[in-house]
């Protein structure tokens, strides 16, 4: 993949992109392990324009909001002791914390496929071996109730990106239109997948991938070629929205001083 030239790293862009699509007054979850992009989008969000926004940061259900809070390091997972507590303003009891609202919820994954399907169980190697993941957790459980949820990928490629999973870890979309009806499923659905090479949602109709932008110094045709899934591309595919001065020093100077997402 093409060095990233601009002013900001590719996982800073994806803290600020998916910040956006986070309203005033929500509840959610970043997610466990590896959710750095998802802990900064939520806590930056809270500081610029949802200040209202609650952040259940664990399975233990501690709610967090970072407003007129001290400083906190940002770390990779919200199991550790320093984002656990960071903000916290309740707890829920264990009973409940899988039987609260959530309008929102971020997950990760090995593969996607064309209707935000993800696996993160294990990947099928070349040579007839696999790679075991870190499995589901709460991902099945959220994917099917939340009311709607983002998937960040690490890399886009066409190993990540996949017409056929190796194993289904969450649903997303399953086979198309009704398949989550057919199962009586709560949730909305994926929302959003942002990757390095840019940002995609879901047709209306199909439910199928589509690209909404690409990121800046990325190409259409680049990001086309490294997907090896079926993807609606519209005549015309805008560039992401870059950060602006305000976004970039919120989240150097309050969320991120530790540079976590520049490294």
């Amino acid at each position: 993949m093409p060095a990233n030239d601009m002013p900001w790293s590719w996982p800073e862009l994806a803290a600020i992109v998916l910040s956006r699509e986070l309203a005033d007054g929500e509840v959610g979850s970043p997610g466990g392990s590896r959710s750095e992009i998802p802990l900064a989008a939520a806590r930056l969000a809270q500081l610029t324009r949802a200040p209202n926004l609650a952040i259940i940061t664990s399975a233990a259900g501690f709610v967090a909001n970072m407003v007129d809070k001290p400083w906190s390091p940002l770390v990779s997972s919200t199991m550790d002791w320093r984002n656990v507590y960071a903000g916290t303003e309740a707890v829920l009891p264990s009973s409940g914390v899988f039987h609260t609202r959530r309008d929102w919820f971020f997950a990760g994954a090995l593969q996607v496929d064309g209707h935000g399907n993800i696996n993160l169980t294990r990947v099928r190697l070349k040579d007839g071996g696999e790679m075991r993941g870190p499995g589901a957790a709460g991902l099945a459980y959220s994917a099917t109730m939340a009311q709607r949820y983002f998937i960040y990928m690490h890399e886009h490629s066409r190993r990540s990106f996949v017409q056929r999973l190796d194993y289904r870890t969450a649903i997303g979309f399953g086979d198309g239109p009704g398949s989550r009806e057919a199962l009586g499923l709560r949730g909305g659905g994926p929302a959003l997948v942002i990757s390095p090479r840019g940002v995609m949602d879901f047709d209306e109709r199909t439910l199928r991938l589509r690209l909404r932008s690409v990121h800046p110094g990325q190409s259409v045709e680049a990001l086309v070629a490294n997907t090896g899934c079926e993807l609606i591309v519209p005549s015309v595919v805008p560039s992401t929205p870059a950060p602006s001065e305000q976004e970039l020093d919120v989240l150097r100077r309050q969320v991120d001083r530790g540079g976590v997402l520049r490294r």
